[in-house]
């Protein structure tokens, strides 16, 4: 997890500088985040099959390989004089699609790795492994860019590429052999559609995931650099240590969860990190000050990820495991929606500025989130649902 979201921040510094430096516009910029949520929305529910019909360790090394030549040639012609702005994004658009069938078989994994009873500790070690990446990757992606450009930015991170696969040629993988089963793909898809919408704890987590990431993650998707580099007039050097202060928060909350007993009340941090990040996000987006910007930055980061261990920990440990790929890659796609949606705001931006949309977006977001809660008894009651709970590890019906 350290390479795999350490080489996925880095290209994602890399790509938004590059294609701010080809077009200076924030429209493109959320075109970016639209293109790669559309790859996401296509094949990530494809990658939650697949997970439940094939090896997962033998998939997860096929993405990475994928991922690293999609890199290389992206790298090189970034450096090169032929860089083209369709070339970048076609090649965005398939390294997004591998990285949409890599994020749940790696999120299924995780069971097989560890007993049930350590499920919430394990997705806050991964978590917190994945932050530790997001909180030092913008300081020295920023610096690299600044030193050596987007391109040989992006083929420096290849070196994570390499990273993922000799991690998963040493793991003692334990999980269970699968045989690829003769029904069409779509078919298993529907299954996994079907079983998280007839169980409300799980679906209404998905639903509460798909508002954060709508009104909220969606600005981190290319539109950040165009308020840091505008609004607050940082290089990608200075935007790298404002982000920074982002990482730390989600580094502190995913160590301190990793190291606990499990959570009493998971459903109360899921509610309040769910509240507190909308909040946070909407004092970034007045303040104008950088100390201020960074500890609010940092509250942000602590809030949202305390709100996505304790979704991700709770799907987690109800579903079943042949279950697991499929349900997970549901519930994964707000990172889709965040980054689709970015292309609607890029645009409103445009019109309005983004001085204005960063601001009203955020008090939509903890609106929204309020008004959920206040709305949805089984978010209210989340708690007291877990601990009703007939038989730990396999999800009833809550119809």
């Amino acid at each position: 997890m350290v390479f795999a979201s350490g080489t996925m921040a880095f290209q994602y510094y890399a790509q938004m500088w590059l294609v701010y430096e080809l077009t200076d516009s924030v429209w493109v910029l959320g075109a970016l985040g639209g293109i790669r949520g559309l790859a996401a929305m296509m094949f990530g529910l494809y990658g939650g099959a697949l997970a439940d019909r094939l090896d997962r360790r033998l998939l997860l090394m096929v993405t990475q390989s994928i991922s690293l030549v999609v890199s290389v040639i992206l790298g090189l012609l970034a450096i090169s004089e032929y860089v083209n702005l369709w070339w970048v994004f076609g090649l965005i658009f398939v390294g997004s699609a591998t990285a949409s069938l890599d994020a749940p078989v790696r999120q299924a994994l995780i069971p097989e790795l560890v007993p049930s009873a350590c499920i919430p500790n394990a997705v806050a070690l991964t978590t917190a492994a994945q932050m530790g990446s997001f909180a030092i990757t913008p300081i020295f992606a920023g610096l690299v860019i600044d030193a050596i450009g987007s391109g040989g930015a992006y083929l420096l991170s290849t070196a994570g590429n390499l990273g993922v696969l000799l991690a998963l040629v040493l793991l003692h993988y334990r999980g269970q052999r699968r045989v690829a089963r003769r029904e069409p793909v779509l078919t298993t898809v529907s299954q996994g559609i079907s079983y998280a919408r007839h169980h409300h704890i799980v679906a209404w987590i998905i639903v509460l995931n798909f508002i954060i990431a709508a009104l909220g993650f969606s600005l981190y998707q290319g539109l950040i650099v165009s308020w840091a580099g505008d609004v607050l007039g940082l290089t990608p050097g200075g935007y790298g240590l404002l982000a920074a202060t982002w990482g730390a928060g989600t580094l502190v909350v995913s160590f301190s969860l990793s190291y606990m007993d499990t959570p009493r009340h998971p459903g109360r941090i899921l509610i309040v990190g769910s509240f507190v990040f909308g909040l946070s996000f909407l004092l970034f987006g007045l303040v104008r000050s950088l100390p201020l910007a960074g500890i609010a930055f940092f509250i942000n980061g602590a809030a949202w990820t305390a709100a996505s261990i304790m979704s991700a920990s709770i799907i987690q440990s109800i579903i079943s495991n042949e279950m697991r790929g499929r349900v997970m890659s549901l519930f994964m796609l707000n990172g889709a929606l965040a980054q689709m949606n970015s292309l609607a705001l890029g645009v409103f931006a445009g019109f309005i500025g983004m001085e204005l949309l960063l601001p009203a977006t955020t008090f939509l977001c903890t609106l929204a989130v309020v008004a959920l809660v206040l709305a949805v008894p089984t978010l209210r009651r989340l708690d007291g649902a877990l601990k009703d709970r007939d038989q730990p590890g396999e999800l009833r019906s809550d119809r």
